[in-house]
């Protein structure tokens, strides 16, 4: 029968169409495709494409076998990727992916402690949202991604870390009198809007929790980024809501005020179950998993 040089070949001139295009993407001449592909077809005993013009046209036979032949093939890559992180490279790098906030806030700790115990690894870190970040782990950009309440796909492995709830923060100057800020009272003040800032609710968002109570926000500025919102309220332009995490951390220039009702959110570690991980990546992602819970000690330090 054909081996899997013979399947891989075939499945790339399923997706090009064409025996140059497919010869480009496997890098070899386009003489040496059309050879595999012929002798492919006379070990099948099956007509696998119907030249039209300069295109090739799967025949039924080939649609049937194509669905297999991809599966076969991402086994293969997975085994390469495999066979590479198995040599224990002392200078292999850990791709992380983590939010702004938590770049600055939490990722400079977690990682000095971990160079305690490894002080020969290298870290590779991208600051994205959390929806960014979880689309970019399906596409194996990273080790290990950290984030706020990721959306859970089975594809993904998540160790809680921490968990809490947001925060209303406010100048010192111009700050509630009261220790609790009751939702209901957003309405009569300015507030600096951070987009999709997710919740443990239901919606996953924060702005589907406050429709949901019948909130309407004065909203007078809008941004990404946590540390955008916190300077402007250290100015007085207005409150903002943001992670007791973010606020604890972030100095004495603000006041902090639990929310009622409360409203909770989740810092959570997650990796692609299907991305072959080096042996530091794995070990940096138990170090991870060993801290779940205790991010409040480690911030002590």
């Amino acid at each position: 029968m054909i081996s899997s040089r013979h399947i891989e070949v075939f499945y790339h001139i399923y997706n090009e169409g064409s025996l140059t295009r497919a010869a480009r993407v496997l890098n070899v001449s386009q003489p040496l495709v059309s050879k595999t592909l012929a002798y492919a077809e006379h070990k099948l005993q099956l007509k696998l494409f119907v030249r039209h013009a300069r295109r090739l046209s799967p025949t039924p036979e080939a649609d049937i076998l194509f669905k297999h032949a991809a599966e076969v093939n991402q086994q293969i890559s997975k085994f390469n990727n495999i066979a590479e992180n198995l040599v224990s490279n002392p200078s292999s790098t850990i791709n992380i992916g983590c939010t702004p906030s938590l770049g600055l806030g939490l990722l400079p700790n977690l990682l000095n402690e971990y160079l305690k115990l490894d002080p020969d690894t290298r870290f590779n870190i991208v600051n994205l949202q959390s929806l960014d970040l979880e689309d970019q782990l399906k596409e194996l950009t990273f080790d290990v991604v950290i984030c706020f309440n990721p959306n859970d796909f089975d594809l993904f492995q998540k160790t809680v870390l921490h968990s809490g709830k947001l925060v209303l923060i406010a100048s010192n100057k111009n700050a509630p009198k009261e220790s609790i800020f009751k939702l209901e009272g957003i309405k009569n003040q300015p507030f600096i809007k951070i987009k999709n800032l997710k919740t443990n609710a239901a919606q996953n968002n924060l702005d589907d929790v406050l429709k949901k109570e019948g909130v309407t926000v004065n909203w007078i500025a809008e941004t990404e980024t946590i540390q955008v919102a916190k300077a402007m309220v250290e100015k007085g332009s207005g409150y903002a809501i943001i992670d007791d995490f973010s606020a604890a951390i972030y100095g004495d220039k603000i006041s902090i005020h639990e929310i009622e009702p409360a409203i909770g959110y989740k810092i959570c570690m997650i990796s692609n179950k299907e991305k072959p991980l080096s042996v530091r990546a794995n070990s940096f992602i138990n170090f991870l998993e060993n801290l779940s819970g205790k991010l409040d000690q480690l911030i002590k330090i």
